[in-house]
């Protein structure tokens, strides 16, 4: 790797070394877990995922060297085989003063090509994705990642560097639809039954049709369960008329984030044991002409 003209270090300046390597970085004298918080995805300025299997489950992962430990989501692993679960609860403070929930810790394979890897991983009940490899992933296995390349390197057993591209996340993107007719009496809110081409998902992100506003019909946007297609939407009516709206009715869409914050963690735990459950609901003035308190 000698040979590499590499970026100026973000921590240093210089330009003979990554930044993930850099001496001067936060907790690079303590066996690379940062002693204190450090910025997220140092390297590149969005994040770095990859395709790979966990065991032999594929996937995408993030790649986080802002992480100092990997993470997986509980969720997740239940759709995995896997073993030797060991429960341990404690809590990770996030670079945004947010808590991750672990509940435990597990040893996976992570696969990559032709390449066998391994990891202690904390589960979680609240991360932002499947899985998340940080540091100690990153470091044990000699991990170099180049975002201007939009790759990252990984030796094999002879010591090959295999280049290992990255992928653009998968993203939901589907219409939500009503199951049957409903009618909304003047100034009411009613929950109602939708369906979309998604079979079993949780928390996804449901967004307003924009073209109900106009009719002062309004739906708040908030994250979904979906089971066996369906899940239930709150519609609001702030007229002083009944609405109707037909079968089929597209209402909204649902859709999983792509942007997702990188968590940049410690294994210290906080005081703060508050989970990631407040879940920001968008309303409109109109709302003030309600009669009723909308409630989920």
């Amino acid at each position: 790797l000698s040979q590499h003209q590499f970026n100026d270090c973000k921590v240093c300046g210089r330009n003979n070394h990554r930044t993930l390597d850099c001496y001067y970085k936060p907790g690079s004298h303590d066996g690379g877990v940062p002693s204190k918080f450090i910025k997220p995805s140092t390297i590149t300025s969005f994040p770095v995922y990859i395709k790979i299997r966990v065991n032999d489950q594929p996937t995408e992962a993030i790649v986080d060297t802002g992480s100092a430990i990997s993470i997986i989501h509980l969720n997740f692993l239940k759709t995995i085989h896997h073993k030797n679960f060991i429960y341990k609860n404690h809590t990770c403070q996030t670079a945004n003063s947010t808590s991750l929930n672990i509940i435990g810790q597990i040893k996976l394979e992570i696969k990559i090509k032709s390449i066998t890897t391994y990891v202690v991983a904390c589960v979680a009940t609240n991360l932002i994705t499947s899985i998340l490899l940080g540091n100690d992933w990153i470091n044990s296995n000699h991990v170099h990642l180049y975002g201007d390349q939009k790759k990252l390197t990984i030796p094999d057993q002879h010591d090959q560097l295999i280049s290992i591209p990255y992928v653009e996340p998968t993203c939901i993107n589907y219409p939500a639809l009503l199951i049957r007719q409903i009618t909304l009496p003047p100034y009411s809110q009613q929950l109602v039954d939708i369906i979309c081409q998604i079979n079993n998902a949780h928390n996804l992100i449901f967004e307003p049709y924009e073209r109900h506003i106009s009719k002062f019909i309004f739906m708040p946007h908030t994250l979904l369960n979906i089971n066996k297609n369906q899940a239930k939407v709150l519609l609001i009516n702030a007229q002083n008329r009944q609405q109707t709206l037909s079968k089929n009715t597209r209402i909204g869409t649902i859709s999983r984030d792509a942007t997702y914050t990188i968590y940049a963690t410690t294994q210290i735990p906080t005081k703060n044991n508050s989970i990631l459950n407040e879940h920001h609901q968008t309303s409109t003035r109109h709302y003030n002409k309600l009669k009723f308190r909308a409630v989920l």
